[in-house]
Parts: structure tokens; C-alpha cells; sequence
């Protein structure tokens, strides 16, 4: 009943949806593109706000950092309920390095000293906040210390800010430096500050970014309260993401690994995170120069300054670096007719603390889709290829999971893996926000169109973004794509489990996030009650999420031509062209510069040739086949889709007559499409023969 409650609402509240004729969808005939629609009209009324919301409160009801019997604890969560929606389910373990806090304090040395480096306060609301396991200001894999030294501010620690103290004549060699955080992976500001001499770096959260000079601070608002800082790992995975002992290839059993001292991803510079309460105090403490124009933040009232000095600081940071076991959790769907080839969906389930939206959200999110995929499947479908849930733990360290996973089946994947969704934090508000692969572009926009959402009753995601399109990016990692579109897409950069599978083995990949004012981004904060406040009240863009990404996996898995976009790629290399001669310095390559231009657009408009011939090719094959219908299992609609005189295997693979449930007949058929090459986006079978499929 509640199921068909869920439809009915859906139907009455998105009329166009089910009203409206709808296209033929692109890589389908226009009768499998019936069978298609079908499918994804049963599928969107399944995931559930509800369901989201218990799946979210049990994922998070306790830190679960990677390598911690609270991460175990969520693993047997995932796997659980991966087996209970029918998929097969394993749970790959690797030993890695990581790191865990032992001890990190700070103080302003003085009569009296300042006690700094506090835990977040709690807040009554909430009461995980509160919690006896959360654990301080720490940074992951960050060099240990004892040190006393001044202070210097230096903005936000880019090689930029360096410079601006080094016209001024501030040498920062030797000192603390205080930085804010954004403008630049925290990584990489650790790595300026080692070349710069900095003997150790404080990253501190200012409201100005994530505070209360963006609006309401929690509870009362989505934005950090000044006591919440943002841990994380200070690790150049830029360098080579993935185990650092083992950098290229997986950490299985017997792996050959590297010494620490080898090791280019892990960090020279002790490192800790403040709160803003706490820079405060350093910052209305600090002398010298009054800081240069786009320096000043909101901690203090008063203006920055630059110091050195005169405030000292003693820092203590007592940092492990050990080798632990870290599991995935793999659910696999097996496709019925390519099972090679895979379409990955992909999410991480490690927190930094509880991770309410990074990646609890995309956990729960996941599951829901999989207890979705699992009822089409008792409903008598299958798809074509096959659908593989990949959960990553220890994604926060070094995208570890995901990389040893990848680096383990590496051969496997880049012959036949198909694309990969990858959700890492589901939503932190209602504004969908995309990067990808141009590969990819045309996909991400047709699901879009397909897909209610659920703060604008009678409109689509994809209307909804379109209106949105002025809006910026707030979380996400991609560079902006060289197109001009209402509804932008970024192109992937790094920072999420796509890492891999995308710059390494050249997977077509999505990133995708409802996003929002985000302020406890690795906080304590990052907690249910605040997704049930503030994040995603109702839960609605949780199950939207599973909607989205769920009709795309069906999509890929079920295609008859993959609907790819070769042709994006060579205009986007046209757009990066134009990018590069608009500067200065280009003049002296222009020639190189038109000629680059000119074969990148011969190459989109060969692939546009090629895509169509493939398309219509495709289109003629399966016409001339019976097309299969959805259909409940233990019965036969239709002589015609199975044969009274064809014998059709059981589970148990002994043959009976077609009254049992079976597959179609085919006449036999021969598909002889040449594959063409990268990156074109169709993959087709040379020369498959079969006399029935």
C-alpha cells in the first residue's frame, strides 16, 4: 500500500512525466525505449524519504573512521543490506597506511598560556555533539612536533600569499604560519609551506567563508557555529592517490611495498586545524603590517595583521602512521546478456566524525537504490550489462579504497567497465550540481529532464536546474567545462572515488550532489540533526538522488548503444584552445594553437558521424528482434515471446516447457560493427554470433 501511495503521489504531483509522449531516448530503438521507460516509471516511486531517513540515523550513529571498529560496524550495515536486496556480495580487504591522533595541543605562550586547540562545543539539540568519541583537532598522516615559534598569517597559504609576504619583506622560515582554509586543497598548502621553510601550519575555518558571515550558524542555520573546524588529511595524493606504500599498483596480500621515507604523497609539515574561536585568539594577538587587500576575514573585529609575532605558540601534534585493514563492500548485479561490462556505482563509507552528508548521505542513498533495483528485479528484470554498488572505505585518507580496488582489477576494468556514477555525499541542499566526463554531458542533461524534483512540484531537475543555472558550484571539485549552457556542467578534477577510474583508467564518470550551504564540512556537526534541519529536511532530495542515479545505471546497463557523447570531447578541447590563446603568452604558439583547434573539431565531427552511423546500425539490428516487455515472472504473455516449441532452462538448468517463465526466442543474428576508437562513445562487439541471447 505504500508503495502505491508513493506512485499515485508522484503521478498526481509530475503529471508530465507519465502524460506527456516522451522521445525516443538516445542508444534505443524507439520500442526498447518503451520497454526503458517502463522500467525507470517503476523505479521512481521506490526510493523513499522515509527509508532515507532510518538508513541515515543508523549510519550515523556513531564516528566511523576508516580502519575502526566503527567503520566495521557500517561495512556489515552495507553488506547486509546489499545481500538482502538480492545482490552477490563481497568484501575485498586491503592493509594500508593510516594514521590516528594520539595527542595535539597548543597554547599561546604566556603568564598565563592560552589553552587552544578545543573540541567543538557541544550543542543540546543535538545531542551527537556531545558524544565521548569524537575525537579533537587533528590532521591525518601530519608530521609529529614539539615546538615553540611566532606566527605569521599568510591569507590562505597559496604559493601567491608567499610571495605578497616575501615583497613585504616577511620571512616566514622557521615560524608557525596561520592560514584559512578554501582557495586550495589543504594539501597543497601544506606542501607551499614546506617549500617555504614553515616549520609548522595551522588551517583554521573563518566565518567569513563557512560562518555566520554567510547566514544562520547551526542549529538555527546551515553555517558553522565558531567552534567547528575542519579535519582531514594532510596527504599529496595529487602526487598518486591510493595506499602510500604501495603507489600504483593494489596492497593485496604479498604486495611489494615502499619505505615511508619513499613515499612522495606523505607529508613533511606538522599540521592541525583551528576553529575560528581559536585563530581569534592568535589573530588578536598578532603585530606587524595590516594584511594586503582580500586578506581580512570576520574572526576578529579588528584588522588583520601579519605579523611576526610577537604571540608565540607551542604545538604538540603526536600523530600514528600504521598499516591496517580497510574493506569494500561490492554488490553485484549481473547483466544478462554483456555481463561483462559494468556500470559502476559508486560511493565511500568512511567519516571523518558521523558524516551525515559526506558520504553518509550518498551511503544511504546507495542502499535505498539497491533495495529499488532488487524489487525490479523480483518484478522479472534483468538488466543487459552488469550493475556493480562499489562501497570505498577509507576514501577520506587517500581515496583509498577505491584505488586499491581499481589498481587490483585494472585490466578488467579498462576493457569493460562502461561508466561510473559516483554520489559521494548525496546532498546538503536542493541544488543539483554535476561534473563530468564530456563523454557523459548529453546523459547527465536527459536524466535530468526525466526526474521529478521534489522542491518544485510539476517540474523536472533539469528544469530546475536550468533556472538555477546563474548559481555557483558550492562544493564541487570540477573545473568549469569550456561549453556555455544553462545547465553547466564542471569537468572532474580529483577529490572523490572517480579518481581512479576516471584519470587512471579511463572510465567515463559522473559526480554528482544536490547541493547547499554546507558550514560543518568534517565537523562534529556533519551529524544527522543537522541533515534532518538543515541538509535535507523530509529526506526528499535523498530519495531524488536514488532516482537520478537509478534511472542512469538503467540507462547504461540497458542500452543497445551506449548513450555517450564522443563528439563533446573534441569540442571541449576546442574551448580549452580558445582558453589558452586568450593569453599573453600564447602568441608566440598561435599557429599550434589554430591547428590544435582545427583537428580537435575534425575529431568531434568524425565521432558525430561515426555515433550516427553506430546508432542507426544498432537501431536496424534490434528491430529486427523481438522486443522483450517487462513482465511478471510465472507466466508468458504471449506465444509469440515464448515459444511453446522452445525449450527454456530452469534455475536449476534442466529444461521444461515455455508455461514456466522464460526467456524470449530470437532468430539467430550476427551484430558486425566495427569498434571504433577512443574516445568515441559507442562500444560494440565485434562479430557476435549468437543463435539466441
Amino acid at each position: 500500500m505504500k508503495r502505491f501511495c508513493a506512485a499515485l503521489v508522484l503521478l498526481v504531483a509530475f503529471p508530465s512525466f507519465v502524460a506527456a509522449q516522451q522521445p525516443r531516448l538516445t542508444g534505443f530503438t524507439p520500442k526498447r525505449s518503451e520497454w526503458q521507460r517502463e522500467y525507470e516509471r517503476k523505479l521512481l516511486p521506490l526510493p523513499q524519504p522515509a527509508e532515507c531517513d532510518a538508513l541515515l540515523r543508523e549510519l550515523t550513529r556513531k564516528p566511523h573512521v576508516a580502519g575502526t571498529p566503527g567503520n566495521a560496524r557500517v561495512h556489515k550495515i552495507i553488506a547486509d543490506e546489499f545481500r538482502k536486496a538480492g545482490l552477490t556480495v563481497e568484501t575485498p580487504t586491503y592493509d594500508v597506511l593510516l594514521s590516528y591522533p594520539k595527542r595535539g595541543t597548543l597554547e599561546i605562550v604566556g603568564e598565563p598560556a592560552v589553552a587552544l586547540a578545543r573540541r567543538e562545543e557541544p550543542i543540546a539539540a543535538d545531542p551527537d555533539s556531545s558524544s565521548p568519541d569524537v575525537a579533537g583537532p587533528w590532521i591525518a598522516y601530519g608530521s609529529n612536533c614539539d615546538l615553540t615559534a611566532e606566527v605569521v598569517y599568510v591569507n590562505r597559504g597559496a604559493a601567491a600569499d608567499y610571495d605578497e609576504l616575501a615583497r613585504r619583506g616577511i620571512d616566514v622560515r622557521g615560524k608557525v604560519a596561520l592560514a584559512r582554509y578554501f582557495g586550495g586543497y589543504r594539501g597543497g598548502k601544506s606542501l607551499e609551506a614546506e617549500k617555504r621553510g614553515v616549520a609548522a601550519l595551522l588551517v583554521y575555518s573563518d566565518p567569513i567563508d563557512d560562518g555566520w558571515f554567510q547566514g544562520g550558524v547551526y542549529p538555527d542555520g546551515p553555517w558553522g557555529p565558531p567552534s567547528h573546524f575542519q579535519r582531514g588529511a594532510n596527504v599529496y595524493d595529487f602526487n598518486i592517490p591510493g595506499d602510500p606504500l604501495t603507489p600504483g599498483w593494489a596492497s593485496v596480500a604479498g604486495a611489494k611495498r615502499i619505505p615511508e621515507s619513499e613515499a612522495t604523497t606523505l607529508p613533511k609539515m606538522p599540521m592541525m586545524p583551528l576553529s575560528a574561536r581559536d585563530a581569534a585568539e592568535i589573530l588578536k594577538r598578532l603585530g606587524g603590517k595590516p594584511v594586503a587587500e582580500g586578506w581580512q576575514g570576520v574572526a576578529i573585529a579588528d584588522t588583520y595583521r601579519t605579523g611576526p609575532g610577537p604571540v608565540r605558540l607551542h604545538l604538540v601534534i603526536e600523530n600514528t602512521r600504521e598499516v591496517r585493514p580497510i574493506t569494500n563492500v561490492i554488490g553485484t548485479l549481473r547483466g544478462s546478456e554483456l555481463p561483462d561490462e559494468i556500470v559502476l556505482l559508486s560511493n565511500h563509507n568512511d567519516a571523518w566524525e558521523f558524516g551525515a552528508v559526506d558520504p553518509s548521505s550518498g551511503t544511504a542513498t546507495m542502499i535505498s537504490l539497491a533495495r529499488a533495483f532488487g524489487q525490479l528485479v523480483k518484478d522479472g528484470w534483468q538488466p543487459r550489462r552488469t550493475i556493480v554498488f562499489g562501497s570505498w572505505d577509507a576514501e577520506e585518507y587517500t581515496l583509498t579504497g577505491s584505488t586499491e580496488w581499481g589498481e587490483e582489477h585494472e585490466t578488467n576494468l579498462r576493457k569493460n567497465a562502461v561508466a561510473c556514477i559516483n554520489v559521494d555525499a548525496s546532498t546538503s541542499g536542493p541544488i543539483f550540481t554535476a561534473s563530468a566526463s564530456p563523454l557523459m554531458f548529453d546523459i547527465v542533461r536527459a536524466v535530468a529532464s526525466d526526474v521529478p524534483d521534489p522542491g518544485a512540484p510539476g517540474k523536472s531537475v533539469g528544469q530546475v536546474w536550468r533556472e538555477r543555472s546563474g548559481k555557483a558550484n558550492i562544493r564541487g571539485y570540477g573545473a568549469a567545462s569550456a561549453e556555455a549552457s544553462d545547465q553547466p556542467i564542471s569537468i572532474l578534477g580529483s577529490g572523490s572515488d572517480y579518481t581512479v577510474f576516471f584519470n587512471k583508467l579511463g572510465v567515463p564518470s559522473v559526480d554528482l550532489v544536490f547541493d547547499g550551504p554546507y558550514g560543518v564540512y568534517h565537523s562534529v556537526y556533519d551529524s544527522y540533526h543537522w541533515m534532518a534541519t538543515q541538509g535535507d529536511p523530509g529526506f526528499k532530495y535523498h530519495a531524488a538522488m536514488a532516482c537520478y542515479a537509478g534511472v542512469m545505471a538503467l540507462r547504461l546497463a540497458n542500452a543497445d548503444a551506449l548513450p555517450l557523447d564522443g563528439s563533446a570531447y573534441g569540442k571541449e578541447i576546442a574551448g580549452y584552445v580558445d582558453d589558452v590563446a586568450s593569453l599573453p603568452a600564447a602568441a608566440t604558439v598561435a599557429k599550434e594553437l589554430a591547428d590544435l583547434k582545427a583537428a580537435a573539431l575534425a575529431w568531434s565531427t568524425a565521432a558525430a558521424k561515426r555515433q550516427q552511423a553506430i546508432e542507426a546500425a544498432s537501431q536496424a539490428a534490434r528491430s529486427r528482434r523481438t522486443t522483450r516487455r517487462p513482465q511478471t515472472r510465472g507466466s508468458c504473455r504471449s506465444s509469440a515471446r515464448c515459444s511453446p516449441r522452445r525449450a527454456c532452462p530452469t534455475a536449476s538448468g534442466s529444461v521444461t516447457s515455455s508455461t514456466l517463465p522464460c526467456r524470449p526466442t530470437r532468430p539467430k543474428r550476427c551484430r558486425e560493427f566495427a569498434k571504433p576508437s577512443l574516445p568515441v562513445a559507442i562500444r560494440v562487439r565485434r562479430s557476435r554470433c549468437s543463435p539466441q541471447n
